[in-house]
């Protein structure tokens, strides 16, 4: 009797928690009846229990569901296992899977991005792929109210705006829907054991390297304990405040660019900014104007550029004027801005030099490990010293590079290349000159000072996204491991519009 009462407990339970997802998606509107819905399925608990709910609901509102699964390439020993789990729900649940792998190391390298920016942009690409084979209309993912917290605390340590602080849509571009946007983890591992729910367990997301990670494992639980039990709620609680007033504010911005801002004019000046017109707006609209203007240049404008071109804007004389990312110069004449590429779009910047080369000179001191901006390079550098080295690291290198933590010196600094600069690359026979490393590796000569480099007191620790120095390889003696990291900043980060969002 007692076993039939926690039976009938438990379906209760279940029952109650697929209702409450039903609810979310008629008030929200995420799903429309008849759709067709692509499901991104990890294998991990909160997929499993999104695909689990939706295969539940898909009578109710007539839907077509595909499941999508994407082998990353990260974790080749966990990988096989959790796309067997998903397909075997599928086949359980009699839906199509469709089960894709990408090279996420490779991309990420190719493209200078961090391997979560990469991956995510792969997984999104692959569901869409899959979502234009069968014609579907939305893509369902399972990121929770944890996953929310974490996000709004992420963006706010990388620097953001309010529009970045409202956190991951419900809806994006009427594609993405996250019905669980709003439900605790807690209530999702509920569900899944209501239900006897299998699912696996990502290894990487105990893997301190990732800042998402200290989030989650260390940061969060510190901030409850110690400051606010209920400090996720009220994250999201500010997220919720701050969207609504981005919305007027996204219009406002909107109306006022329409009649500041002329388009077009003549080479070389491809848009212009009318100061009498703009200088009357209130300061939270004028940097709008100026990021939107960046932005319609192809230029992510960092809060430090905002400030000059508002400065310049404000205070700077006839002739006056900044030079931006690839060649973009913003030059004030006789009461405008002019936003213009004198000499096409490359890397250019301070004083034109010859064949389209760029002067680029910055130093950073690196106290100790964290991350730390390089404004100059648009970069991010982040350092973690690690007890064990991850499964794959190897696979994750040039992206993050692995050095005996006892073989280095803080403080360190970050510097652009100089000539006379050596160093003994790891793996090579003997030292030799950076400049003719760099022409072993075909990198071009208007690159070079763009790749950061990574010293002590010793000499070269690393070329940054490029290669280590031998005397900082990891041995069977290495007891602490410094793991060094390169990232682009993000798409608007530091911005104020909703273009400075790509989210997860």
């Amino acid at each position: 009797m007692l076993l039939q009462d926690n039976n009938d407990q438990q379906m209760k339970r279940m029952h109650f928690f697929i209702k409450k997802i039903e609810k979310i998606i008629r008030r929200e509107g995420f799903i429309a009846s008849g759709e067709r819905c692509v499901v991104g399925v990890s294998g991990g608990p909160d997929s499993m229990a999104l695909l689990q709910v939706l295969a539940q609901l898909a009578p109710v509102f007539d839907l077509f569901l595909v499941v999508a699964h994407v082998d990353h390439g990260l974790r080749p020993n966990e990988a096989e296992a959790e796309a067997h789990l998903v397909r075997e729900a599928a086949k359980a649940l009699q839906l199509v899977c469709e089960c894709g792998k990408v090279e996420v190391a490779v991309y990420a390298q190719e493209q200078g991005l961090s391997l979560e920016h990469a991956a995510r942009n792969l997984r999104y690409g692959f569901m869409e792929e899959v979502a234009a084979r069968y014609r579907a209309t939305k893509i369902a993912v399972a990121h929770t109210a944890d996953d929310q917290a974490e996000e709004i605390l992420l963006r706010l340590i990388r620097g953001t705006g309010r529009a970045g602080l409202t956190g991951m849509a419900r809806l994006r571009d009427d594609l993405v829907v996250r019905p669980f946007l709003g439900i605790a983890k807690e209530e999702i591992l509920h569900y899944l054991s209501a239900g006897n729910i299998p699912y696996c367990l990502d290894s990487s997301n105990q893997e301190r390297i990732y800042l998402r990670n200290r989030i989650r494992l260390d940061l969060l639980p510190y901030l409850q304990e110690h400051f606010n039990a209920n400090i996720g709620n009220s994250l999201r609680e500010t997220a919720a405040i701050l969207e609504g007033e981005e919305e007027l504010l996204a219009e406002m911005a909107s109306q006022s660019y329409a009649k500041v801002v002329e388009v077009g004019g003549g080479a070389p000046v491809e848009l212009t900014l009318k100061l009498v017109d703009f200088l009357d707006q209130p300061l939270a609209i004028r940097r709008r104007i100026l990021e939107t203007a960046c932005w319609h240049m192809s230029c992510r404008p960092t809060f430090r550029q905002i400030a000059q071109l508002l400065a310049l804007a404000e205070n700077g004389g006839n002739g006056a004027g900044l030079h931006l990312a690839r060649g973009l110069r913003v030059i004030k004449t006789e009461g405008r801005l002019d936003f213009c590429y004198p000499q096409g779009r490359q890397a250019l910047r301070g004083k034109l030099l010859a064949a389209g080369m760029e002067e680029i000179y910055f130093a950073r001191e690196i106290s100790g490990p964290g991350e730390y901006v390089v404004e100059a390079m648009d970069a991010r550098i982040t350092l973690c010293l690690l007890e064990t080295l991850s499964e794959g690291w190897a696979e994750q290198t040039p992206e993050i590079l692995y050095c005996d933590a006892e073989k280095v010196c803080f403080p360190l600094m970050i510097r652009a290349f100089q000539d006379g600069d050596r160093f003994h690359p790891l793996g090579a026979p003997g030292r030799k000159k950076v400049g003719d490393f760099f022409t072993d590796q075909k990198i071009p000569l208007d690159q070079r000072r763009r790749i950061p480099i990574l010293v002590d007191q010793g000499g070269i620790i690393a070329l940054l996204g490029v290669r280590s120095d031998q005397r900082a390889a990891i041995d069977p003696s290495t007891r602490r491991i410094l793991a060094v990291s390169l990232h682009p900043l993000s798409h608007g980060e530091n911005g104020f519009t909703g273009k400075a969002i790509h989210g997860k």
